[in-house]
């Protein structure tokens, strides 16, 4: 039997990650919170919890087939890996960030705002920029680009980057809403790119046939999972002489299935259709309404395209 590795992140984005596979049908199982070996339906998985910084450059090196962890640290790491899927969570934004005694504001002009930033420093007579971050790479890229020949001192901050104010001139962090930089005293002045959890693949395990296969197996379910989010099953019997006024009312991914009932009295029709979750609560009173009866709303799990 062939086994592929799988790479799962712990932290922030394990609760998307379980969520994620669960309802995909693999059921995952944590023996207790100090393991760090997962295991699944499917017997074929050998499923292991890293750091969501360590992970691209584990499958890049070919220690794991698959691996799941935000797209920030694939970015850092310059991880020569295959994206296979944005699974739509995780969503944090990568951004710099200065001390907000600076008087800078945000700006989508960035170099005019690191203009802006250097001229501050040189006024008030600083020789080198103090920059903190969890991202070495993207934050001396950043530097280069924005603000060319200035010196500065990179500190890698190892967590907590909002903690260097008063320490640093620059921090460059991810960020859900900026409310926890902004409470420590730090003004966003430039947004570098937004992060979310993405599915990665060895090059090389892709060239195996067998991991191929079962790689696109896992894509198919988990994208079938995660398409499924915030979707309801719609099912609904209607007279025919409804139908047309039911199905003007119906939202639909495609169109909606329909099926003619069994029985001797007058035709009628069952009705299936996936609608958004927010739409249900407007949508059933307004098929009873139409002349639907024995509606029924049904959890998705799964949408397989």
């Amino acid at each position: 039997m062939g086994i592929l590795k799988v790479a799962l992140p712990k932290g922030h984005l394990w609760s998307g990650v379980k969520s994620l596979l669960d309802r995909a049908g693999y059921g995952l199982r944590v023996e207790s919170e100090r393991s760090y070996s997962v295991n699944s339906n499917d017997p074929e998985l050998e499923l292991r919890i890293h750091r969501a910084q360590n992970i691209s450059p584990l499958v890049e090196e070919g220690k794991y087939d698959l691996g799941i962890t935000g797209l920030d640290w694939v970015v850092e790491h310059r991880a020569d890996v295959e994206e296979l899927a944005d699974l739509e969570f995780g969503r944090v934004n990568v951004v710099a960030a200065v001390p907000q005694h600076y008087g800078l504001e945000e700006s989508s002009e960035g170099e005019k705002v690191f203009e802006r930033f250097v001229a501050k420093l040189r006024r008030e007579g600083k020789e080198k920029i103090i920059v903190a971050s969890e991202y070495e790479n993207i934050t001396r890229s950043l530097c280069e680009e924005k603000m060319g020949s200035v010196p500065y001192k990179f500190i890698r901050s190892y967590g907590a980057t909002e903690t260097f104010i008063g320490v640093a001139d620059l921090i460059v962090d991810c960020t859900e809403t900026g409310t926890t930089l902004r409470d420590n005293g730090w003004q966003i002045i430039h947004r570098l790119f937004t992060s979310t959890a993405r599915l990665i693949a060895n090059r090389q395990s892709l060239k195996d046939r067998w991991k191929k296969d079962k790689i696109e197996s896992f894509l198919q379910l988990v994208a079938g999972a995660r398409d499924a989010k915030g979707l309801k099953l719609i099912k609904l019997n209607v007279a025919a002489e409804a139908l047309k006024d039911v199905l003007g009312v119906l939202p639909s991914m495609k169109s909606p299935t329909i099926s003619q009932l069994a029985g001797d009295g007058k035709p009628g029709f069952a009705v299936e259709v996936a609608v958004k979750e927010n739409q249900v609560v407007q949508l059933i009173p307004l098929l009873k309404k139409k002349g639907a009866t024995d509606i029924l709303e049904i959890d998705i799990d799964k949408v397989i395209r």
